[in-house]
């Protein structure tokens, strides 16, 4: 897959994306090395983090990737997380605020909402 340029140039100067497949939907989180240093650290100051924690986190982990692209922005994604979103042909990539989404183009579509009053709201609504 080639990451956008325009996207390569917001996450500064990595070329690293960490991957994690979302537990319920078919689709992969992607976050910037910034955005992932953010959460470890909220996850460090969080408090004391016990044996279930641990296990959750070691689930969570196990499946994840760190995509790295090259001097073109071609990204190689892994067959494990391209069978989580089962991709066909074509990928969708989303930004979703603090992170981007990677989807199937087929899933993506059956993923969309009819509508969202908050999320109307939010991006749509009076100032």
């Amino acid at each position: 897959m080639i990451f956008p340029s325009s996207w390569r140039n917001l996450t500064g100067e990595s070329n690293q994306l960490f991957a994690f497949p979302h537990p319920e939907e078919k689709c992969l989180f992607l976050y910037t090395a910034a955005e992932m240093m953010r959460r470890l650290e909220e996850l460090r100051n969080g408090g004391t983090i016990d044996r279930n924690d641990q296990q959750a986190i070691r689930s969570i982990t196990a499946g994840a990737d760190m995509l790295v692209w090259d001097a073109q922005g071609r990204i190689r994604i892994g067959e494990n997380l391209l069978a989580h979103i089962e991709v066909k042909e074509q990928v969708v990539l989303v930004g979703a605020l603090t992170r981007i989404e990677l989807w199937s183009a087929e899933n993506f579509d059956l993923a969309l909402p009819q509508e969202s009053s908050t999320a109307e709201d939010v991006f749509f609504g009076g100032y």
